[in-house]
């Protein structure tokens, strides 16, 4: 039953972070130009800004949304299946 209600969240924080997903691929030739390798912070259809350490990333996350999802990703030109929301939604 964890396994399950653990899979349903991921499924349901996958579908939230929709739009910061499109945001994040419809602006990474651009990015891969401009901040390759750092970590970019998206909230809804905006680009809030690219850190060099994702704990960085995190932490304006966190304090700027609390208890809202929002979207870190690397920029890479090969991108790894990674998301990130804040853990509150989790529980």
């Amino acid at each position: 039953m964890r396994l399950f209600k653990l899979s349903l969240q991921y499924e349901i924080l996958k579908i939230m972070l929709e739009k910061e997903t499109l945001v994040f691929e419809q602006n990474l030739p651009e990015l891969i130009k401009t901040d390759l390798s750092k970590f970019v912070l998206i909230k809804d259809e905006h680009i809030i800004g690219t850190f060099v350490a994702i704990f960085d990333a995190l932490k304006a996350g966190y304090e700027k949304f609390r208890d809202q999802p929002f979207f870190i990703r690397q920029v890479l030109p090969a991108q790894q299946p990674l998301n990130f929301a804040n853990n509150y939604l989790l529980h």
